[in-house]
């Protein structure tokens, strides 16, 4: 047997998988018809979460789980398109991290929309100019993301689906190290990495700008309007190296080598439960001693895990706080309703931000 005889045998599987897929292209369709007919989103990320489960658990090799899953992503968003033309908000420009989160859970069939801020995707969903947005809302090292937790008290969006992507930063530049004068990229980066360029750079002066995208493009076109251009750095997703034409003077610096960030993805209504999911609520409650235990309480009476707590200031008067909550568990399932409906005697107000499938 020659390589001539075995490529001919891809090619014939080649040509079977074109058809099957086409094949699962028809049903697909007739799918969406059915949820024209019943108005019921496009995405749901419940069946997304089944289709992963099954083809990873089904997988012999040689393929990796990584390998399969991306393959399914790009068959999953093109599957997506041919019920319904899908727009995305994220935090722009092309580049930033949530651009990268949103490529990983939409792949690269659907319509991409940049937007300047965090509260900017919130107003896309609101508006109906987009379907989805995506925003990051937890950092493993920084906590809470704020611009995002605020934005849920003010708006009135849904939480469908979250991303768990592993962040590393990569210091960029056309010069030496040791010329390096500015770094440029946003506070959190800088904030993140503040240990590595205290002890490698302590004399650079550190340029927040409002992206790590931004920032390369800041570097790059600083760089071509003269000398001052070649002593300026980044730090950034590796793959703005090619993009603007930076090198890669070092890889991984930021201080958590476990950096990671979860994010969002807003909707207008959240989908159906899956086999493991996560609620995130908005709890408002009194200015009186002992009131947040008295609302935590019903979680550990009902055995239900919570997974964050942040507090937020209201702006309905000065020293009101709310709290973001998310814990395990669907909204509607039976134990969960009992321990929120305990939970809402405790507060003044309580507001379901949604519940998703979760990732581990």
């Amino acid at each position: 047997m020659n390589i001539a005889h075995l490529r001919k045998e891809i090619d014939a599987l080649d040509s079977k998988i074109v058809k099957l897929l086409n094949e699962r292209a028809n049903i697909v369709l007739k799918i969406g018809e059915i949820k024209k007919q019943n108005r019921t989103q496009v995405y749901a990320p419940n069946r997304e979460q089944e289709v992963y489960s099954r083809i990873t658990s089904q997988n012999k090799g040689p393929l990796t789980n990584d390998c399969l899953m991306a393959i399914y992503r790009e068959l999953m968003a093109g599957s997506l398109i041919l019920e319904k033309d899908i727009k995305v908000s994220y935090l722009g420009p092309e580049g930033t991290f949530s651009y990268f989160a949103a490529r990983q859970k939409f792949g690269s069939s659907v319509e991409y929309v940049p937007v300047r801020g965090i509260d900017d995707v919130f107003r896309d969903i609101v508006a109906g100019r987009s379907d989805y947005g995506i925003v990051p809302v937890e950092n493993s090292s920084e906590g809470g993301i704020r611009e995002t937790l605020n934005m849920f008290v003010e708006s009135d969006v849904k939480v469908c689906a979250e991303i768990i992507l592993p962040i590393h930063h990569n210091l960029m530049a056309n010069c030496a190290k040791e010329d390096i004068k500015k770094v440029y990229s946003k506070p959190q980066i800088l904030s993140q990495c503040k240990n590595w360029l205290a002890s490698n750079l302590p004399n650079a002066e550190l340029m927040e700008v409002s992206s790590s995208a931004e920032a390369a493009r800041v570097v790059a076109e600083t760089e071509k309007s003269g000398k001052e251009g070649r002593h300026g750095a980044v730090i950034a997703n590796a793959e703005m190296a090619q993009k603007y034409g930076l090198n890669i003077l070092f890889k991984n610096i930021e201080d958590n080598p476990n950096n990671i960030t979860r994010f969002f993805v807003l909707s207008k209504e959240y989908g159906a439960p899956s086999e493991k999911d996560r609620t995130a609520v908005m709890c408002y409650i009194k200015n009186r001693p002992g009131a947040l235990l008295e609302m935590l309480e019903p979680f550990k009476a009902y055995n239900i895990n919570l997974t964050n707590i942040e507090s937020l200031p209201t702006k309905r008067k000065a020293w009101e706080y709310c709290f973001y909550l998310d814990f395990e568990g669907y909204v509607s399932n039976e134990i969960v309703q009992k321990a929120l409906k305990e939970v809402s005697k405790k507060c003044s107000d309580i507001k379901i931000l949604g519940s998703f499938p979760k990732c581990d």
